[in-house]
């Protein structure tokens, strides 16, 4: 609180005092009062009236700097009511009881409404374990009754089912976070023969020159690459090749690729670009799960376009191990 502040908050209370010395010293000066004696009531009551005013602001002026000072210092301003320090003056004690009250009810808020996320996120992966049985029947039927074509759309089905499971989870990775060595080689064989039906159907060649160890959890990661296939093949890659490199995996394709202004966007919730307005295939969720998923697991993605699109994964120094 700043001088000049207090002073014109208390601007009544001073022409008050002011004219109120003027007129007892009239009133003195009519009843004979010797000048002397005027002057130092006067000054008496002034000193007083000042000194009632110091002990108002200097208070104040303690507690509101402390108050700004704490508050600037908050990363989560709504913390401010837990450590402020009970003031000695009334409007201090006021705005303190206020600000608790209002703390209090934006907790009880905050606390509903992360139950009610924890309740949706919890319904969602129930539902996506229990739709996966009939997903499961369903491609059984169409292998056994040689349904190619019907057995590739409830892959899709599962794929997107499964997205919307790790989109669930993606707040709350700790859940099911492990943390293994893993062979890369291995790991894309899986992810491979889980699509290889799909791959045949579009014609796709894969070559496969990730030779590595990495730490990470395989199933996320799985997921990832699992996203990185299906935009390639959706976007018309006829040759995937995987690599690893310095610790960076990298998965490049030769379909359509990205125009450059969209480059900077791709990773953004909901972002269909230029080529899923044209295709219509898009949601837009892909890519930005993906880079969800790898800053949780401490991972960096990267895209590029030319002739084709390339996928980048970067992982943590002393996390990998290249074999070749």
């Amino acid at each position: 609180m700043q001088l000049r502040d207090f002073l014109r908050d208390k601007l009544l209370f001073i022409i008050m005092v002011l004219l109120t010395a003027g007129i007892g010293g009239f009133v003195l000066y009519a009843l004979n009062d010797p000048p002397a004696a005027i002057i130092v009531v006067n000054v008496v009551y002034l000193s007083g009236s000042l000194a009632a005013l110091l002990g108002e602001y200097l208070p104040k002026r303690a507690f509101y700097k402390e108050l700004f000072s704490q508050l600037n210092d908050l990363d989560r301003k709504h913390y401010i009511s837990e450590i402020m320090e009970a003031p000695t003056f009334y409007e201090g004690a006021a705005l303190a009881e206020v600000l608790q009250a209002v703390g209090k009810s934006m907790n009880d808020e905050i606390g509903a409404h992360g139950r009610a996320i924890r309740d949706y996120r919890d319904y969602v992966e129930l539902w996506v374990h229990e739709i996966k049985t009939p997903i499961s029947a369903a491609k059984l039927i169409c292998e056994n009754n040689g349904y190619a074509k019907v057995s590739d759309e409830v892959d899709k089905i599962e794929n997107y089912v499964e997205q919307a499971l790790f989109y669930a989870r993606s707040g709350s990775v700790e859940k099911d976070y492990v943390i293994r060595k893993t062979e890369l080689k291995t790991l894309i064989a899986q992810l491979l023969k889980k699509n290889a039906g799909y791959l045949i159907a579009n014609k796709v060649k894969i070559n496969l020159q990730a030779e590595g160890m990495v730490y990470t959890d395989s199933k996320w990661l799985l997921f990832i690459l699992q996203q990185l296939l299906d935009n390639a093949v959706k976007y018309g890659a006829q040759t995937i090749t995987f690599s690893f490199r310095d610790g960076v995996l990298t998965l490049k394709d030769d379909g359509i690729g990205i125009p450059p202004q969209d480059l900077p966007r791709v990773f953004e919730r909901g972002f269909t670009g230029e080529n899923g307005r044209i295709t219509g295939k898009s949601t837009g969720m892909g890519l930005y799960l993906c880079q969800e998923l790898c800053g949780k697991l401490g991972l960096t993605l990267s895209a590029a376009a030319d002739e084709g699109t390339e996928i980048a994964i970067t992982f943590p120094r002393n996390s990998y191990v290249t074999l070749v």
